[in-house]
């Protein structure tokens, strides 16, 4: 027993050591990659904010601070999939990190050089076992593993490489679909990763300006849980058959099917989407392109303000122009809103549209969570009454990043959720302008904003709300007697605890009272005493007549008490 206690400490020291190695050669290699992109030299330099400038006219700050953000792009790709997602994940937090860096940061290319197909394929390990059809039954390894068992036709070179998976083009059962596996041995390298980006988290805010207000340690953890979730394509399967309910009744929406049966947590089997993306467009009329925009747009606005279950990336390489619609690919990210929040931004959207500022201002506060007392509120909605002008009269011009440079001007930290949404709405807003140059976000939104409301008041929905609160309400009905006698016997008891203690409150002025009339009525005894025997002329008379007087008034007060 003690020699297996002794091989098992062993082998965990042996682990701790390698793990240690692991660590240091990766501190040297983003040593190395920093010097090369000198960007230490920003952790002594201040990302300046707070000066004029244009989008179109950029002055000699916008060159030099675009300069450093194009230098730690290029630094976050060349450090592997870890710090492109983290990259990548800052880029939609517009209200903490700087506009210059937003935009760079959304530039950053996830394509990696492709693995073999040899390599690959240990993601099949197993396959046949696990989840594969009735036709193989023996385990498969990878080794061994044709990929012609399962699929009619698999063409190995990839259509799409990403730090996280490669994407493949194959035939099942005479259908056309997409393959999605991830690449191997990435877990050991994300999590070394993710024990330096805790080590070094001043950094991280120092080198990319983030405002002083930002919570690092939640951010990371969000951060975790992201990789955690995009490093299983279960989980992406799970979205996938979520949008494919939610769209189930639109026609110009399109989802594509998952095949269970061929997928886990390493591969995911769907359709394959024909069309072509919004950049790769050509030859349409005007009219077709603001139907896509429209379409675009109304579809993503009911994800948010219906579904409450958005596509979090929605960028122009995630949407396919079809014939008859649109369809959505890549459901790594996306992003859920709780009811609270929705209703808040559901009011926001409503002040905007009927140009009230107080709504505004209320709904705002209650996103960011601030107290009036915190900020200037005049100068506060002088800003906001810029922006509902914005969204109202503004055509061509991007507008869902108002709310993020708000935030930045007062830093503020807005809830992720909202941030994750804001960017997500920025990369639809984007991609409606393309197809439609004179596209504004909120005339599509008025429908959707109309309905919403229509709904939340509905007699239909008050109806459903007592029916799945019915019973808690009848509980506390149920429990009302009861609760009223108490607070009866509450009231009862306080009240005679007062009226104990006002009767001791008396009873004592009564007797401090009654102290200070035998003091004075002995005061006038003994002057009257001393008047009858010592005074002249009238004195011993009114000595005589006070002296009686104050018996008489001993013995009223004797008889009282």
């Amino acid at each position: 027993m003690g020699r297996n206690d002794s091989r098992e400490h062993i082998s965990t020291n042996r682990t701790n050591i390698v793990s240690m190695f692991r660590k240091i050669r990766r501190y040297i290699t983003i040593f190395k990659v920093f010097t090369k992109y000198n960007l230490f030299s920003l952790l002594y330099s201040e990302v300046n904010q707070y000066y004029v400038s244009n989008r179109r006219n950029p002055c000699a700050l916008d060159f030099k601070n675009q300069e450093n953000a194009v230098k730690l792009r290029k630094a976050l790709e060349e450090l592997g999939p870890t710090f492109i997602k983290l990259g990548q994940i800052l880029s939609k937090r517009p209200d903490i990190v700087p506009p210059i860096y937003i935009e760079e940061l959304g530039n950053l290319q996830d394509n990696v050089n492709p693995l073999d197909f040899d390599k690959m394929k240990v993601a099949f390990e197993g396959f046949s076992c696990s989840i594969g059809t009735e036709e193989v039954k023996e385990t498969l390894t990878y080794s061994d593993f044709d990929i012609h068992e399962i699929f009619d036709d698999f063409n190995t070179k990839p259509i799409a490489c990403a730090s996280i998976a490669q994407v493949y083009e194959a035939k099942l059962d005479g259908k056309k679909v997409a393959v999605k596996i991830t690449r191997p041995n990435l877990i050991d390298t994300i999590n070394v990763d993710l024990a330096i980006l805790d080590d070094i988290k001043p950094l991280i805010v120092r080198a990319i300006g983030l405002g002083k207000n930002f919570d690092i340690d939640s951010f990371l953890y969000e951060f975790r849980e992201l990789l955690n979730r995009e490093l299983d394509l279960s989980n992406e399967a799970r979205n996938i058959k979520r949008f494919e309910e939610n769209f189930a009744d639109v026609q110009e929406v399109h989802v594509p099917h998952v095949y269970d049966e061929f997928s886990n947590e390493n591969v995911l089997v769907m359709d394959y989407m024909e069309g072509f993306t919004i950049r790769k467009l050509s030859g349409l009329s005007p009219e077709k392109k603001k139907w896509y925009a429209k379409i675009i747009s109304k579809s993503y606005l009911k994800q948010v303000y219906i579904d409450g279950f958005y596509h979090a990336d929605p960028h122009s390489s995630n949407i396919i122009l079809q014939e008859e619609g649109i369809a959505y690919i890549d459901f790594g990210a996306v992003g859920t809103i709780d009811d609270e929040l929705r209703r808040n931004m559901l009011n926001l959207f409503y002040g905007i549209y009927k140009k009230r500022l107080d709504v505004v201002f209320e709904s705002f506060l209650k996103i960011t969570g601030i107290n009036k007392e915190d900020i200037n509120v005049r100068r506060f909605k002088l800003d906001l009454d810029d922006i509902i002008s914005k969204q109202n009269y503004s055509a061509g011009e991007r507008q869902s990043d108002n709310y993020a440079t708000l935030a930045l001007k007062y830093d503020l930290s807005l809830p992720s959720e909202f941030s994750t949404l804001e960017r997500a709405l920025i990369l639809i807003e984007a991609n409606c302008l393309e197809l439609d140059p004179g596209f504004n976000l909120l005339e599509n939104a008025k429908p959707v904003i109309t309905r919403v409301l229509l709904k939340r008041y509905s007699p239909f929905e008050a109806i459903e709300y007592l029916q799945l609160e019915g019973d808690r309400y009848l509980e506390i009905i149920k429990e009302l007697p009861q609760g009223v006698n108490d607070v009866i016997e509450t009231i009862r008891g306080y009240r005679v605890e007062r009226l104990e203690k006002k009767t001791d409150e008396i009873k004592k002025y009564r007797t401090i009272d009654s102290i200070a009339k035998y003091i004075f009525l002995l005061g006038i005894l003994l002057s009257s005493s001393y008047f009858a025997i010592e005074g002249d002329g009238y004195l011993p008379l009114m000595g005589i007549v006070g002296f009686v007087s104050a018996i008489f008034l001993f013995a009223v007060s004797f008889v009282k008490s």
